[in-house]
């Protein structure tokens, strides 16, 4: 569109891709948002200094921020965004609710969380019931609260959450709806009174009530839902005087495919959703260009005004967290990071096309200061089926090196019959154990073939950059030569390599585990790949070596393989009974004291990371012999936090 861009930067993205592809930069010195991304003055400033005429507010942080509408307007500024009037009438959810209400949209009941006898008021909204931030959103400050004794404790740890995501600990109840569907609608309205929606988008699958796995169109409406469904968006967005790009999003019970599809509003996101290049997929428009066109002044053009849907689109979120371990984030750099993609800006009709956007890449490092999303990876075809099964593929074909991801959860989710049938829901990743679905699709017969080419490809590296006699094959003797060895550590244990070469410099032996492979041939072994016949099928493999660490894909799978030490030093173990951190982050609560008894599955502390709080708990019967930490302190993986006797 000819238009510059300036990027802004807090200390750990200084490095990162967007900063490096921006015309400008600004620093905003600090690491957390409170800090950086959420200052208002800092950005207003910055946008100032570097001659800036609109500010876009991209998808969360100040998105949703009256104050920092008003303020870009104030100083002259075009918020590339809704009115800030608009804004604030939105960004609380209860206000939102019940403007929604009097408009005639249906709505959930709902309970402010400062009322006096909360315990009574839940009982009456039913149980279970949902404690909710009323600003922000992303799953972040909500707790699902089964019974009543647990309510004022999820109460207070869901306002914590919400103060520190969002700058506003403001929690309110409504009735948890059991295995609801999520719906959103995508509008867009203009300065000239045009206000049209983009069709649905089905946000059903999610974990920790955030969104993982996105779609344009819901398999379960039909054409009659969606003309009630996107009418009441409408509603909402003519009864607020929508301007600019948004979302109204709601539950849908049931399915129009049997008849009994019932919709609730949940609230209206004053913001480009993170999910909206589904939408760009099948209605070729660009959302983003369209918002910059309004920010304008202009109209909206034709063909917004008479959009239609071509095909199918499906999008993932790529996280950098272990679902085989409550979620838990992972942090550190990432020494490859490959999706196979084709960027499409308007899809081919008939011909299938994966889009990437991310804001990583080789050598970036995943801080423990923001939300863990890596990529956003979008599959359009013609069909819902052939999406789930090229983003299925694009992602198995992935190489994601130094982090643990959801990636493996991602490929079999969308491979899962229910969600092939179109039988999705937000119970989905409660009926099936996040663990299994997210366990390495990688068979042992596999992790023992990439184990050995671990070893081979490590020999390959160590002899080309032998300094001397590197023509020699590996581990040559006058003699008849002696097995070389190595160990790894794997995610199914340990795995033990023997191997040695002819003095031809063929691989004449190999042993993995108390195996020898039979009918494997080395086609080739070089640093980085070895190519292996496997009963007269020839398998690429490819090893990425880091220090002591190998990461090892092929088309069965990936493998994650540590070297064991040879040699450990005395005293490197920690004793029975230590609690460590299972990734950095900042202690926000120690909830017991040296000298207490705890059981298993007590809470002994927690750790905000990544903007989430992650529960360390007993993993047995015990005493609490020592507290090796305090409320505020940051800690790092591995670090001591506690030892139970």
């Amino acid at each position: 569109m000819g238009i510059e861009c300036v990027a802004v930067f807090s200390d750990p993205d200084s490095g990162s891709p967007h900063v490096r592809e921006a015309g400008e930069a600004v620093r905003l010195p600090g690491a957390s948002p409170a800090d950086t991304y959420l200052r208002a003055d800092l950005l207003v400033s910055a946008a100032l200094a570097t001659g800036a005429d609109a500010v876009h507010p991209g998808y969360g942080f100040l998105s949703e921020d009256a104050s920092f509408a008003r303020a870009c307007v104030e100083a002259g500024l075009t918020f590339v965004g809704p009115p800030a009037e608009v804004i604030e009438a939105m960004g609380s959810k209860l206000a939102a609710k019940a403007a929604m209400a009097a408009a005639g949209v249906p709505v959930l009941p709902t309970v402010e969380a400062d009322q006096v006898d909360l315990a009574s008021v839940a009982a009456d909204l039913g149980w279970p019931v949902l404690v909710k931030a009323s600003a922000g959103g992303g799953g972040r400050g909500m707790r699902v609260v089964e019974r009543p004794e647990d309510l004022a404790a999820a109460l207070q740890a869901a306002s914590r959450e919400a103060a520190s995501a969002f700058g506003d600990g403001t929690v309110f109840l409504e009735p948890y709806v059991v295995d609801p569907r999520h719906v959103e609608v995508q509008i867009l309205g203009d300065t000239h009174g045009n206000i049209v929606h983009l069709f649905e988008r089905e946000c059903s699958i999610q974990r920790r009530h955030q969104k993982i796995v996105e779609e344009c169109p819901s398999p379960a409406v039909d054409e009659e839902l969606r003309e009630h469904l996107c009418e009441a968006a409408l509603t909402a967005a003519r009864t607020i005087g929508y301007v600019g790009a948004g979302t109204v999003e709601f539950l849908l019970t049931g399915d129009a495919r049997r008849g009994d599809g019932r919709i609730a509003f949940l609230e209206v996101n004053t913001r480009l959703q993170v999910e909206h290049p589904v939408t760009e997929a099948v209605t070729g428009l660009d959302l983003v260009r369209l918002q910059l066109l309004v920010a304008e002044g202009r109209p909206l053009p034709e063909e917004a005004l008479h959009a239609t849907m071509n095909g199918h689109a499906i999008e993932v979120r790529l996280y950098a967290e272990d679902p085989t371990k409550a979620w838990q984030p992972s942090a550190g750099k990432l020494h490859r990071f490959y999706v196979p993609g084709v960027e499409f800006a308007t899809p081919t009709p008939g011909m299938p096309g994966v889009r990437v956007d991310t804001g990583v890449e080789d050598g970036s490092v995943v801080s423990t200061h923001y939300d863990p999303m890596l990529a956003k990876v979008i599959a359009h075809a013609a069909t819902r089926d052939e999406a789930a099964r090229v983003l299925a593929d694009a992602l198995a074909r992935s190489r994601i090196h130094g982090v643990t991801t959801n990636r493996d959860l991602l490929v079999a989710t969308l491979r899962h019959p229910e969600l092939v049938s179109g039988a999705t829901d937000t119970g989905f990743l409660v009926r099936h154990d996040p663990a299994e679905l997210g366990a390495p699709r990688t068979s042992q017969a596999t992790e023992h073939l990439h184990a050995l080419a671990a070893a081979l490809s490590a020999q390959a590296e160590r002899r080309r950059d032998a300094p001397v006699l590197a023509h020699l094959p590996s581990g040559w003797r006058n003699n008849p030569n002696d097995f070389q060895r190595v160990a790894y550590d794997t995610v199914s244990g340990r795995v033990d390599v023997a191997y040695r070469f002819d003095r031809t410099g063929r691989l004449a032996e190999a042993q993995v585990g108390s195996d020898e492979p039979a009918g494997v041939e080395i086609v080739s072994c070089e640093p980085g790949e070895v190519v292996v016949d496997v009963e007269g099928v020839r398998r690429r493999v490819e090893v990425n070596r880091v220090g002591e660490q190998s990461y090892v894909d092929s088309s069965g799978g990936s493998s994650v393989l540590m070297e064991v030490e040879r040699f450990p030093a005395p005293g490197s173990k920690l004793a029975a009974g230590s609690l460590v951190a299972p990734l950095p982050g900042t202690v926000v609560k120690v909830a017991v004291s040296e000298g207490d008894t705890v059981s298993a599955g007590d809470l002994l502390l927690v750790i905000e990371a990544m903007k989430m709080e992650h529960e360390v708990s007993a993993p047995a019967e015990g005493t609490v012999s020592e507290i090796r930490t305090r409320e505020g302190d940051q800690v790092e993986p591995g670090q001591l936090l506690a030892v139970l006797a």
